[in-house]
């Protein structure tokens, strides 16, 4: 009976050895990580995604509020560049606008923004899209 309590007690302190040592990384694991980083800063747009709806306000102007959300899992990314297209009720483009929305978006967050314009007469729709973007 003792000579099996002391089995499990060496089979314990063995699988307690060998788990420390596993919770290093690995040179495979750091390798994954720095490729992830690279193509999360090579490809801004792959891993960012916006959407947006406009309203006038009491004033006249047309207002695009939206969100931008970063799912890249160790990039931050800011000045993103937005295309903001205005659509009539037909579905006819009626304008185009370029922003830049300089705030900074962290891995796995999200971040609202709101762009006021003059008045775009007509507008019914407004599709945004990010066309560009910089690393933090």
């Amino acid at each position: 009976m003792k000579s099996l309590y002391g089995l499990t007690l060496i089979c314990l302190i063995l699988s307690a050895c060998d788990s420390a040592n596993s919770s290093h990384p690995s040179a495979q694991y750091e390798e994954k990580k720095k490729s992830l980083k690279e193509s999360e800063t090579d490809n801004p747009l792959k891993f960012l995604k916006v959407k947006g709806s406009l309203r006038n306000n009491i004033i006249g102007q047309t207002v695009v509020e939206g969100e931008i959300a970063n799912n890249a899992t160790l990039v931050s990314y800011k000045n993103m560049k937005l295309q903001i297209i205005f659509k009539d009720a037909d579905g006819s483009v009626i304008e185009k606008d370029s922003k830049v929305i300089d705030d900074v978006v962290k891995p796995n967050s999200s971040d609202n923004f709101k762009v006021k314009l003059s008045h775009v007469k007509g507008a019914s729709t407004v599709l945004v899209d990010i066309t560009g973007a910089e690393v933090d």
